[in-house]
């Protein structure tokens, strides 16, 4: 299996040398090169075609955000791990919202960081999980316009969790061990206690409110908690 060939991008050499000696000790990862800002890594990356750009929300010249929207302007087919020094909701949602799938702290571990490439290299969401648990108490702690997901049961936000992951009502079913006429009707209530026309709005509401970059882990884990 090929490596996952990664390029760092952030405006500070010491956290950039840093990562990159912990990310060459990985069999699996390749460091193909550094970035300083955006516009540099623009550039590397169109001449050096990463897996995985892993960048600093916060840069000179052109900002983390600005320079996913840039790579997918290019239509290039690059998996994007944000990495921030604080656990800001809005940057996590912008982030999403341009098609991030994996967020990590600045203070997150080894761990955390290599579960976010290998999850990205692969298409699939990760967001630490002490920014997911933020998420998640804010859907469960009061109904109000920002709490999208309150009227849902437990058994419901699984399901409109997976279905943000692209799954059908069959694969749902197998996943939680249910009839596909079970997963079909909760399907219908979601749609409809959300006021969803289809599937397809479900998944932009899931991603854009950052429920959908949650490891499927750290969904079960709050989920089993919330007694609904």
């Amino acid at each position: 299996m090929k490596p996952i060939r990664v390029l760092i991008v952030d405006d500070h050499k010491l956290f950039r040398d840093g990562v990159k000696k912990l990310l060459e000790l990985e069999s699996d990862i390749d460091v193909i090169g550094e970035a300083e800002d955006g516009v540099e890594a623009v550039a590397m990356a169109i001449e050096s075609d990463p897996d995985i750009l892993l960048f600093d929300i916060n840069m000179p010249r052109m900002d983390g955000i600005q320079l996913v929207r840039e790579m997918n302007a290019l239509s290039r087919r690059t998996g994007y791990v944000a990495v921030s020094a604080y656990d800001d909701e809005d940057s996590i949602t912008a982030l999403s919202a341009a098609g991030v799938l994996g967020f990590v702290l600045k203070a997150s571990g080894k761990v955390e960081l290599l579960s976010a490439i290998r999850s990205a290299a692969r298409g699939q969401p990760y967001v630490d999980p002490r920014v997911a648990g933020k998420l998640l108490t804010s859907f469960s702690r009061r109904k109000e316009e920002s709490d999208p997901l309150f009227d849902l049961t437990s058994r419901e936000k699984e399901i409109f969790y997976w279905l943000a992951q692209g799954m059908s009502n069959i694969e749902v079913a197998e996943k939680m061990v249910l009839s596909e006429k079970t997963v079909k009707n909760h399907v219908s209530h979601v749609l409809k206690k959300l006021d969803l026309r289809d599937r397809t709005q479900a998944t932009v509401l899931a991603w854009r409110i950052g429920f959908a970059q949650i490891s499927p882990e750290t969904l079960l884990n709050l989920l089993g908690s919330d007694g609904r």
